[in-house]
């Protein structure tokens, strides 16, 4: 069960926009458009996106990876895995599994693990001392494609405190479904994070959301955070050192939802920049 998130310090550099062209259900494919690249017409696979989270607060761990990759639909049977280096300077395989569709017939896979002191997942990765390189291998129609990062290799580092990210090129906005949730089974409140390409200070970026199918629509806005915690445990992280942020929405939704949809506008340099799972708009149930 995924760890809840709880806010600690937010910096106040938004301001809540009105100015999103009201995107009824109909609409919805027209003005939200995913902003990230595609796949090159000669490209089969590419990261899309990574984070790796490594942090120790009053005798406690947590550890997280998370990689999203997108590949050509090239045939129902294929492989996605992420070729890892050990810190014994070995390489392990970790397989992504299918988590949906994209655009041009791309498909996204992924894998999101907590494997802190104390989940069901230390057990099996107990001695999985992760390095910092990676690389993605596709196997498909008994080919095996690979992006190495034009030959350097992925390097996203994990010491101590520090968040590392990563977003494919182009992709600006990017919703942190793993952490997303209403924040526990009874409460009403609802918190929703996005890794943002810091493209400039100063920026506004705005949740579309919607408790009744689209019938109305509603804006909130998305707070920068300075630092982030899991639950009681007080785990403490801090925004990557690189051109990544990490920003939060928390709503307050009306007794009795049980379900939003939403998708995200990102206002930077006079440019908008949409995340809305490609024009499928994310969902989140009440647990």
């Amino acid at each position: 069960m995924k760890s809840f998130i709880t806010l600690l310090l937010a910096a106040a550099l938004f301001s809540c926009s009105k100015e999103i062209e009201k995107p009824e259900a109909d609409q919805q494919n027209q003005i939200a458009t995913t902003s990230s690249a595609r796949l090159a017409t000669n490209e089969n696979v590419k990261l899309f996106s990574a984070r790796t989270v490594a942090a120790y607060y009053s005798r406690s761990y947590i550890r997280e990876k998370s990689f999203y990759v997108e590949v050509a639909n090239l045939s129902p049977t294929k492989q996605v895995i992420v070729h890892h280096k050990m810190t014994d300077g070995t390489w392990k395989d970790f397989p992504l599994s299918y988590v949906k569709q994209g655009e041009n017939n791309a498909e996204i896979w992924g894998w999101d693990i907590n494997y802190g002191v104390g989940t069901p997942a230390a057990a099996n990765f107990a001695t999985a001392a992760f390095d910092d390189q990676f690389v993605i291998k596709y196997i498909v129609n008994g080919q095996t494609f690979w992006d190495n990062n034009g030959n350097k290799n992925y390097n996203i580092s994990s010491p101590l405190m520090t968040d590392g990210m990563f977003l494919q090129n182009g992709l600006n906005i990017n919703a942190d479904t793993y952490h997303s949730t209403f924040t526990n089974g009874t409460s009403n409140n609802v918190q929703i994070f996005a890794d943002v390409r810091n493209l400039n200070f100063n920026k506004v970026i705005t949740l579309v959301y919607t408790t009744d199918n689209w019938a109305t629509v509603k804006y909130a806005p998305f707070n920068y955070l300075q630092q982030y915690a899991y639950g009681g445990s007080n785990l403490n992280f801090f925004p990557t050192a690189k051109a990544f942020e990490k920003w939060s929405a928390t709503l307050t939704t009306p007794a009795g939802v049980t379900n939003i949809k939403y998708a995200i506008s990102y206002k930077v340099n006079g440019q908008e920049f949409w995340d809305n799972n490609f024009t499928r708009n994310y969902s989140i149930n009440r647990q």
